[in-house]
């Protein structure tokens, strides 16, 4: 990620190349671009999606993208790729927030760096989830019941912040969920059997489930589902917007054949809806990736 130690990523002239860009982070979203070049998109969490240009990559804690770059022909020019850093709920501080950093495209040793005029991030094209096609033409799922969670502030005691889908914070159970969901028998199938802290939904085999999250909460929050992907179908409006009671700002929604993915972004004070089809058993963990899940922000 730092130019300053990473070593050159080497281009050949003409040549097509496929860049898989994965975020390690736990606190910060990251914007990507190789300026000079274009980018398709080809692919979000694993899942193929039809090639859309883009002129960056905005990715949450946790998400991945494959992305087509095409190089020039010629090697006159090398070229940086930029990296930055950002959380918006972090105040700017210059130097420390946001964060910026870039590397070296290399088409021929020591050749001249191409110079290119900066363009603010407004007038940029950015992913977006919603922007995607499922490759596999997989249409919007129906919906057999939905589930309504609401991201919280929660502060039990000593004014200690939490977080929580709900009333409560998740806390981890004494006895691991699987093994009570393994031993109870038909009782697995009571939610109140798996405690409070737990925040659990049981869901049956062969429903399609709508999940609606709503945020009532000033940060973003990156969510993550194990064990599947789900159906992005459609995003409210977020921050200002919504908080100062603005009119007029719409929703979007996905197209014919929604991108699957297991990781996607909920902006502050928003709402976004998922939908997928319980098609296996297993215990799935649903939380935000990562600082808040530690935090209480997780159901099961």
């Amino acid at each position: 990620m730092n130019g300053n130690v990473t070593q050159p990523v080497v281009f050949v002239p003409g040549k097509r190349y496929r860049v898989r860009v994965v975020s390690l982070l736990t606190v910060f979203w990251l914007k990507f671009r190789i300026p000079g070049h274009t980018m398709q998109i080809i692919d979000q969490d694993g899942v193929a999606c039809n090639p859309v240009e883009v002129d960056g990559l905005d990715m949450g804690p946790g998400q991945r993208f494959s992305i087509l770059v095409t190089a020039h022909d010629t090697v006159k020019y090398n070229y940086k790729y930029n990296v930055t850093l950002y959380a918006d709920f972090f105040h700017p501080s210059p130097g420390i927030m946001p964060r910026y950093y870039s590397g070296l495209i290399e088409y021929q040793k020591n050749a001249s760096l191409q110079t290119i005029s900066a363009v603010s991030d407004d007038q940029l094209v950015w992913s977006n989830t919603l922007d995607l096609q499922a490759r596999d033409g997989m249409p919007l799922l129906p919906v057999d019941r939905q589930i309504a969670l609401t991201v919280k502030d929660y502060f039990p005691e000593l004014d200690i912040p939490y977080y929580t889908f709900g009333d409560y914070a998740y806390n981890h159970t004494l006895v691991p969920t699987l093994f009570t969901a393994l031993t109870m028998g038909d009782l697995a199938f009571n939610s109140s059997i798996y405690g409070l802290q737990s925040q659990a939904h049981v869901l049956h085999y062969g429903e399609s489930i709508e999940v609606i999250i709503y945020s009532d909460n000033i940060n973003d929050h990156s969510l993550h589902m194990h064990a599947g992907e789900y159906q992005v179908v459609e995003v409210g409006p977020y921050g200002d917007a919504v908080a100062n009671n603005r009119t007029g700002v719409a929703f979007k929604r996905s197209g014919p054949a929604p991108m699957r993915c297991d990781e996607v972004t909920i902006r502050s004070y928003s709402y976004i809806k998922l939908r997928f089809r319980v098609n296996h058993g297993a215990i799935i963990f649903f939380h935000c990736h990562m600082i808040h899940n530690f935090k209480g922000l997780a159901v099961t």
